[in-house]
């Protein structure tokens, strides 16, 4: 493969990732939800998935969303009602986030669509050829969150990284 190549294929992973983003752009508004809602309601799957459920700080740091935010968007899916706070019974003050059975039905509906299409596409691969592409989808991901974390780590708004000639300690 030549650098044009490669530099193709990058585009054609950000113009999957572009259309992903209108997809559930458009789904959601014909549910009254925000992008960032679903996300958060894929995280909350995810989490439930594995056999718990994750606190708002999970959310919060999940959706790199202040706290203020992250109350704003749980209470908007509560108002929904495709969440549920749920306390524990060990400590009160311990708030977990549940799906309800609505957010579900609501999921289903708004992604089986999508997931159907996917399917389609996937069936005109042989077993190698899926094993390579998933093998490269998750060293894509890994890829995207270590860049991520590295964006993160050396942007000058990181407390950790003042702008050169500023001392942290004032």
């Amino acid at each position: 493969m030549t650098a044009s190549d490669y530099q193709q294929l990058v585009v054609l992973l950000q113009e999957f990732s572009q259309a992903t983003d209108r997809y559930v752009e458009s789904t959601g508004a014909q549910f009254g939800t925000h992008r960032t809602d679903m996300n958060a309601l894929s995280i909350i799957m995810k989490y439930q998935q594995r056999g718990a459920l994750p606190s708002p700080k999970d959310l919060s740091h999940e959706l790199q969303l202040s706290s203020p935010a992250t109350t704003a968007m749980l209470d908007r899916l509560a108002r929904l009602g495709m969440i549920e706070r749920l306390r524990s019974d060990q400590d009160r003050r311990v708030i977990r986030i549940s799906p309800t059975d609505k957010a579900r039905l609501k999921g289903r509906q708004m992604f089986m669509p999508l997931g159907m299409k996917m399917m389609e596409v996937i069936g005109t691969y042989n077993d190698q050829e899926l094993q390579i592409v998933t093998r490269f989808m998750n060293d894509a991901i890994a890829g995207v969150d270590a860049a991520r974390q590295e964006a993160v780590t050396q942007s000058p708004a990181n407390p950790a990284n003042p702008p050169a000639g500023t001392s942290i300690n004032r």
